[in-house]
């Protein structure tokens, strides 16, 4: 019998933003988190490459959204990343699809769990019955307990990899009929059983652990340089073809990439903030961003500079290519949530908006927004890489 996986009916929805809050992650660099910082991250045993990785990660989404079943997840995989894997590969590919969406599925459960834990407050584990019950799950089979009770501290499922297991809730009456005195001395598999935390939704780069965050930064900065290509979309003024993992390129191009440091003359309205007449790029633009109120005074130039680096990696960022009249960009617009308090400035708007150039290979500003009418972006001849959810563009 093929193993399929139960979709949550009661919020499915909350499994997918559970799951796209991840974030990705090449082997190395998950093998070399603390524990702690490994719990928001995606990684996909022996896929070294963060672009085959973002690729699984894109198609299991896809698996949760829809409801698609294992063959469709495994058929829109490239041969490049089944090929990593070799021998055993479809195994391996069946564990990495079961795990990760009962992973999904049973955060999506925890969180209506937690929800409904006035009315039900009692819970239990469903165990599936037959021959493939492992050994962690099957005395587990009708527990039922407070939901306060210290066992849901380490035995919220999955349990272990490929684990059928789900979280159910009851009524007070209902829980007090079917309660167990203790839990059996038990122990699931390491690495699974711990409940999510409420952040663990969250795609506000604050929330992730500081390790994790910048473990990401680097895995983008690592990535092969795709210049040539990304350039090429941007000057076809709309007409080009994305590859779906081009957005990773582009946001890796604009991560390592710094800011103009070349000296010019100080306008007449910044000088009293700068208090002398000639300062480096980057000095300007801090200073034009404290001024705008968009930054708070005092803010270092390395930090803007970081701002901008970061926003391209931010998990709800819309990044996309253009031509302007200086020559072709890349450009990344994120919810401005992720600058932290003490640089907010009292006027900082809802979006950050950063532009890289290709002609410098330099970032080439960075500045808050309160919607995208405020851009000067041709939106007709833009090629989009990644646009999220929550970005509709202007009509032309």
């Amino acid at each position: 019998m093929a193993w399929t996986v139960e979709p949550d009916p009661l919020r499915p929805e909350e499994a997918l933003r559970w799951f796209r809050a991840r974030l990705p992650l090449p082997d190395p660099e998950f093998r070399a988190l603390g524990e702690e910082a490994r719990r928001r991250a995606f990684f996909v045993a022996g896929l070294a490459a963060l672009d085959m990785v973002q690729e699984t990660m894109d198609a299991l989404a896809r698996a949760l959204e829809e409801g698609r079943p294992f063959e469709d997840f495994q058929r829109e995989l490239s041969d490049r990343v089944k090929n990593a894997w070799g021998e055993g590969s479809r195994h391996r590919l069946e564990t990495v699809f079961r795990t990760n969406l009962q992973l999904a599925y049973g955060a999506g459960r925890w969180k209506e769990a937690v929800s409904v834990r006035e009315l039900r407050p009692y819970w239990g584990l469903s165990v599936v019955l037959d021959g493939r019950t492992s050994r962690i799950c099957r005395p587990l089979a009708g527990i039922v307990l407070p939901a306060d009770h210290p066992f849901w501290r380490t035995h919220v499922p999955p349990l272990h990899h490929n684990c059928r297991t789900a979280l159910v809730t009851y009524t007070r009456e209902e829980g007090e009929r079917r309660a167990w005195k203790e839990p059996p001395p038990h122990e699931p598999q390491e690495g699974f059983g711990r409940p999510p935390t409420e952040e663990e939704w969250s795609p506000d780069p604050r929330g992730y652990h500081p390790e994790l965050w910048r473990a990401f930064l680097r895995a983008l900065a690592a990535l092969p340089e795709a210049r040539a290509h990304l350039r090429g979309l941007a000057e076809s003024r709309g007409q080009g073809r994305p590859a779906p993992r081009d957005w990773l390129f582009a946001a890796g191009e604009m991560v390592r990439a710094p800011f103009n440091r070349r000296g010019r003359s100080v306008p007449e309205e910044l000088r009293p903030l700068l208090g002398r007449e000639r300062a480096t790029s980057l000095e300007l633009h801090v200073a034009q961003r404290v001024m705008d109120g968009h930054l708070a005074p005092g803010t270092p130039p390395e930090v803007y500079e970081g701002l901008c680096r970061e926003a391209p990696a931010h998990p709800e960022a819309a990044l996309f290519a253009y031509a302007r009249d200086q020559g072709p960009v890349l450009a990344a617009l994120a919810p401005a949530s992720f600058i932290p308090e003490e640089a907010r400035g009292p006027r900082l708007k809802a979006l950050w908006f950063v532009v890289y150039s290709f002609h410098s290979g330099t970032l080439a500003t960075g500045y808050s927004v309160r919607d995208l009418s405020e851009l000067d972006v041709p939106w007709d001849k833009v090629v989009w890489l990644k646009r999220p959810p929550w970005l509709t563009p202007p009509s032309p």
